[in-house]
């Protein structure tokens, strides 16, 4: 074959391949930019499900100071169930936050019907173990999934004065911030089952808190933020996020120290509600 018709097809050779390297680049590109598209999308669809479930706390109520935040883990649109609600009374304030068991519409379904229950059920009720089982038997209604169970963690609070009593329901414990900004977790001896598994419940706990202390109660997606080497958030890490000088300053503060953490978005859902009590306005 002449050298010239080498040269020939030569060239069109490296035309080609500069052709299809530049269609796939633009495919790659366009591929990525309506991925990118749909995630946006999918986040938005989070953020207004999760705020039509979960409303926002009072600022004030029986002598304590609120603030909630709830951060999505949108990879995916993988949707939660992670919740928190607040009941307050003249003296006397209960909260649930809780986790359940899956993602998805069954999940968001199933956090928005036992954040009702909730508010029901703690009005009424006189005692905190009462309000859990109301809810036991809510999730125990739920259809049972073909692999699995249907069931909720969750911890109850109530605040009255200078008491906390909480019922553990195979949750992870409240933290409870000392002025002194010492740390403690409100641990039972053995944490209850989780919502919607039968049984009897045990007694709550009863604790004490000072004016000026601070509880924050949250979902595992905390506990469990890993970094690029797989570590679990470091908990002392809460000690100086909590200390900050409002409970919303707080909470973000918690989350900043995640995004750190993590080094971007969380790949689960956080619930986190934090109050403080204050001294009595006569």
């Amino acid at each position: 074959m002449p050298t010239g018709m080498l040269g020939g097809l030569d060239h069109l050779l490296r035309v080609a391949v500069v052709i299809t390297v530049s269609l796939m680049a633009v495919y790659v590109a366009r591929a990525r930019t309506g991925r990118e598209e749909r995630l946006r999308r999918m986040a938005e669809i989070v953020r207004i499900t999760q705020a039509a479930i979960l409303r926002e706390p009072p600022q004030y109520a029986a002598g304590v100071e609120l603030a909630a935040r709830y951060v999505s883990a949108y990879e995916e649109a993988g949707v939660g169930g992670d919740l928190y609600e607040v009941v307050a009374d003249q003296d006397r304030l209960r909260i649930i936050v809780g986790d359940v068991c899956g993602k998805g519409l069954a999940a968001v379904r199933l956090a928005s019907a036992v954040a009702g229950a909730f508010r029901q059920s703690a009005i009424v009720r006189p005692d905190l173990t009462q309000v859990a089982r109301d809810l036991d038997d809510l999730v125990a209604r739920e259809p049972t999934p073909a692999r699995g169970a249907t069931f909720v963690t969750a911890v109850l609070v109530e605040l009255r004065g200078g008491e906390i009593r909480t019922v553990n329901c195979g949750h992870p414990a409240p933290i409870l911030r000392h002025r002194s900004g010492e740390l403690e977790e409100l641990t039972v001896p053995a944490p209850d089952r989780p919502l919607g598994l039968g049984g009897p419940r045990a007694p709550g706990k009863v604790g004490r808190w000072d004016v000026g202390d601070r509880l924050l109660v949250l979902t595992d997606g905390l506990l469990e933020a890993r970094d690029s080497e797989r570590r679990f958030f470091p908990m002392p890490a809460l000690r100086a996020c909590l200390a900050e000088p409002s409970v919303d300053s707080c909470l973000d503060a918690v989350w900043d120290a995640v995004h750190r953490h993590v080094g971007g978005e969380p790949h689960d859902d956080i619930a986190l509600l934090l109050a403080e009590r204050r001294p009595v306005v006569q």
